[in-house]
C-alpha cells in the first residue's frame, strides 16, 4: 500500500467482505469505515437498493480522490472482491455498475441505467426536453415536457451516474396550480415559484461560471386553441414569459427581469470561453450578457430552420449547428470572435438528413457528435440509429460505424458530455420503453 486513501478504502472493504480483519489494518476516517459496514449489513439483511447504493457511494469516493496513474491497481482491488460476490449480491451489482460505468468497451454505447416499475423516481421521456451537464457535481439535468395537456413535468431531473439513479429538484406541479403573479408571469406550484411545463427542445444550458441552468424557451403549445384549454382563464393575464434561471446551489427559480428571447423550437448553447448562453434560431443569432443582463442579436437571419440543435466547440471557439424541420445534413457555424457565419461546403461523407438530433461536443477528441436515424431508411421508418463525428478542422465527418444503438432515436435533445468521466451520456428509449441513460466512451 502506498498511504493512498482510495486504495485504503477498498483495502478494508476487501476485508470486511472476506469476513477477515487484516494483522495491519491501514487506518480509515470512522464515517468511512461504518458507511462501509452498513452497506455489508444491509446487504446480508437483503435490503439490496440501500446497500447498492452505499458501495456505489464509497467506489464515487475512490474515483474523486484516486491519480489516473493509480486507477489500474484499483480495478486490480476490485476484481478481487468478486470472491464475495455470492455473499453479497448488492455489492456484486455495485461492482458490476462501476465496472461499466469507468471500463466500457470504446466505441460502444452501453446501458447504464433503466428505469424499474420498483424505481422512486420513474417518468416516460419527454420528446421536447432539453438537457445539460452540471460538471459541479457530475450530474445530467433533463428539463421540459411534452405538455399539449397530457403532461406537467415542470421539474428538473438529475441523473447521477456514480450511482446510477434519478433524483428531481420537487414533485410536478398540478396544473391546478398555474397561475399568472403579479409581474404578469407565468407561474405554478404551491408557493408560485416555479415554471409552467413546457417544450425546451436544445434550449438548455448549463452557465459553469454561475452555477446555473437557463432555459431559453416559453410553453408556446399551451396556448389555448392549439393542443389543450387547460390554461385558458391565466394564459390570458400573461404579460411576459421570462429567460428562466435555475440555481442549483439551493434549487431555486428566478426570472431574468428583462425582455426574453425565446428559443422555441431552436437551440441555444454555453459559450464557455466567454461565460455567455448564444441562441441560434431562423431569424438569427443573439447572445444573453449577465452583468447587466440583456439579449442582444448580433447576426440577422439564421441558415436553419426550426428543430435545428447547437453545440458550443471550445476547440474552435465556435458554435456549431446541425439538423433542420425540412430535414438537412449541412454544417452550420458562427465564431463570435470573427463574427463568420456560414454553412460549411463538407466536400466528403455526410451523414443523413435529419431534424431534432441529439448533439454533444466532446472536448477529449475535439469533435462534435450527432446521433441520426439509419441511413438506409428515412426519419419515420428508421430501425437504427447511427453516430456520426463531425471535425470542424478538417470540416469532416466520420461514421463511428461501432456505436449503434439498437433503435430509432426519434426526437432527442438529451446528449451531453460528462466532464467528469469523460463520456457521452444520452437519454433514450425506444417508442414507449422504459426511460433509459446510455453512455458512449471514445
Amino acid at each position: 500500500m502506498n498511504g493512498s486513501r482510495c486504495q485504503i478504502l477498498l483495502s478494508v472493504l476487501l476485508c470486511l467482505t472476506m469476513n477477515a480483519v487484516p494483522a495491519s489494518a491501514p487506518a480509515v476516517d470512522d464515517g468511512t469505515q461504518e458507511q462501509i459496514t452498513r452497506g455489508m449489513d444491509l446487504d446480508r439483511s437483503g435490503d439490496f437498493v440501500a446497500a447498492r447504493r452505499i458501495f456505489l457511494e464509497v467506489l464515487q469516493a475512490v474515483d474523486r480522490e484516486s491519480e489516473s496513474r493509480e486507477r489500474t491497481n484499483i480495478r486490480a482491488i476490485l476484481r478481487r472482491l468478486e470472491a464475495s460476490r455470492d455473499s453479497y449480491p448488492a455489492l456484486d451489482a455495485a461492482l458490476d455498475y462501476h465496472d461499466l460505468l469507468v471500463a466500457s468497451p470504446a466505441g460502444k454505447w452501453v446501458k447504464l441505467h433503466e428505469q424499474q416499475p420498483t424505481d422512486s423516481i420513474r417518468f416516460l421521456r419527454q420528446r421536447h426536453a432539453g438537457s445539460a451537464f452540471d460538471s459541479r457535481r457530475g450530474r445530467l439535468i433533463v428539463f421540459g415536457s411534452d405538455t399539449h395537456g397530457y403532461d406537467w413535468q415542470n421539474s428538473p431531473l438529475f441523473f447521477d451516474p456514480a450511482l446510477g439513479e434519478w433524483s428531481r429538484a420537487y414533485a410536478e406541479d398540478s396544473a391546478a396550480t398555474y397561475t399568472v403573479n403579479n409581474s404578469g408571469l407565468p407561474v405554478a406550484g404551491v408557493n408560485k415559484d416555479h415554471p409552467w411545463a413546457m417544450h425546451t427542445f436544445g434550449a438548455v444550458c448549463y452557465d459553469a461560471a454561475r452555477d446555473q441552468v437557463v432555459i431559453a424557451s416559453h410553453p408556446a403549445h399551451l396556448e389555448p386553441g392549439r393542443f389543450t384549454d387547460a390554461l385558458i382563464e391565466p394564459w390570458g393575464q400573461v404579460r411576459r414569459h421570462p429567460t428562466w434561471i435555475f440555481s442549483l446551489k439551493d434549487n431555486s427559480w428566478s426570472a431574468l427581469p428583462i425582455p426574453a428571447i425565446s428559443f422555441f423550437p431552436h437551440a441555444a448553447v454555453y459559450d464557455s470561453d466567454r461565460a455567455i448562453v448564444i441562441g441560434y434560431k431562423t431569424s438569427g443569432i443573439f447572445e444573453l450578457s449577465r452583468s447587466p443582463a440583456s439579449w442582444r442579436q448580433v447576426i440577422s437571419g439564421g441558415l436553419a430552420g426550426w428543430h435545428n440543435n447547437a453545440v458550443y466547440d471550445s476547440a474552435n471557439k465556435a458554435v456549431i449547428g446541425f439538423g433542420s424541420n425540412e430535414n438537412s445534413n449541412d454544417v452550420i457555424i458562427y465564431e463570435p470572435a470573427t463574427g463568420r457565419h456560414q454553412k460549411m461546403p463538407t466536400p466528403g461523407n455526410r451523414p443523413p438528413k435529419a431534424q431534432h438530433t441529439p448533439m454533444a461536443f466532446h472536448p477529449g477528441i475535439e469533435k462534435t457528435i450527432v446521433l441520426v436515424p439509419d441511413h438506409q431508411r428515412d426519419s419515420s421508418s428508421a430501425a437504427f440509429t447511427e453516430t456520426w463525428s463531425y471535425d470542424l478542422g478538417t470540416d469532416a465527418w466520420q461514421r463511428v460505424a461501432t456505436a449503434r444503438l439498437p433503435f430509432a432515436i426519434g426526437m432527442n435533445y438529451n446528449m451531453e458530455y460528462d466532464s467528469m468521466r469523460n463520456i457521452l451520456l444520452l437519454v433514450a428509449s425506444p417508442g414507449q420503453g422504459a426511460t433509459a441513460v446510455w453512455a458512449l466512451r471514445f
